[in-house]
């Protein structure tokens, strides 16, 4: 007998064209599960709708960006743990850094083929405040290239709409004053962007060293960027991005940690798995090891 899947699909993600493509990820799912589509048509309908079906399911499958992909995860923390069902993370969006950080195809249907034969594996999830995320929260430059580069537009260029909403983020770099507490240390600092990631890049621009990045080893990545005073030091930085090699770097402040504090003189527009979340002057980000079981 297959196990029950809720399919939650946003139909508008930038990898989804059409019914025939619904039918055939269906199908790729049905060699394992017994599926129900129920789609999204406004933000918050992930969360609603699992938090309203998920009891009837054996597993949950959400089928978008990484804004979809966080309202269903979202929906899966609010639960008690004994209660919180395996989920499937299927990538449909412009970008996918959580598909990227899986290995997944970027092919809808190959990717739900590949998850469909997949096990179940812990994965760590973030607390920003009292929001949740399974992939990015970030401020400052470039953050804002996911929520204000129009849908029309990542539908047609993919990538490179976000290439070119972050290209004239550069125009309009603003520094942050900002208090770091993180692993024991506390200092102070002015930075033009920064992010606590479980993926392998942040932004889509700064990637992270191959194999540093585990989604269940209780632990997120973060990086800062401080304020560039030179064209030789944003020559630095371009160099420590391309090498994935931010250790000789004095711009940059790279670790990893289960929790951080990040306390800025007034409140900062923050971004939460592509999403703007609004704006926050003390974000206190902490792991929940071990949160979610992901399937892949």
């Amino acid at each position: 007998m297959k196990d029950r899947l809720l399919l939650i699909l946003n139909p508008i993600s930038g990898r989804l064209k059409g019914v025939a493509n619904e039918e055939a990820l269906c199908q790729a799912l049905g060699s394992r599960y017994e599926v129900t589509v129920m789609h999204t048509a406004a933000r918050g309908d992930g969360t609603r709708i699992a938090r309203e079906h998920i009891a009837s399911f054996d597993a949950v499958a959400g089928c978008g960006g990484d804004g979809t992909l966080n309202e269903v995860m979202e929906a899966l923390r609010g639960l008690p743990p004994e209660a919180r069902k395996p989920m499937l993370c299927i990538p449909a969006g412009t970008t996918n850094l959580l598909g990227d950080t899986l290995c997944l195809p970027h092919n809808v249907v190959a990717a739900a083929e590949r998850l469909a034969a997949g096990v179940a594996h812990p994965f760590d999830l973030g607390r920003i405040n009292e929001f949740c995320f399974g992939s990015v929260a970030s401020f400052g430059a470039f953050t804002d290239s996911s929520y204000a580069t129009p849908q029309k537009l990542k539908n047609r260029l993919g990538y490179g709409a976000y290439v070119l909403g972050g290209a004239k983020g550069l125009f309009r770099l603003q520094n942050y004053r900002m208090t770091v507490e993180c692993n024991g240390e506390t200092f102070t600092d002015d930075f033009v962007f920064g992010g606590v990631s479980n993926c392998v890049a942040v932004g889509g621009i700064i990637r992270f060293p191959d194999g540093t990045v585990q989604v269940g080893d209780g632990r997120y990545e973060v990086v800062l960027v401080r304020r560039l005073k030179s064209t030789a030091a944003l020559a630095r930085v371009m160099r420590a991005v391309r090498r994935r090699d931010y250790a000789d770097c004095p711009e940059v402040f790279y670790t990893q940690t289960d929790r951080i504090r990040l306390t800025a003189d007034k409140a900062l527009p923050w971004t939460i798995d592509g999403e703007y979340k609004g704006d926050i002057a003390q974000a206190d980000i902490e792991i929940l090891p071990a949160a979610l079981q992901l399937v892949w």
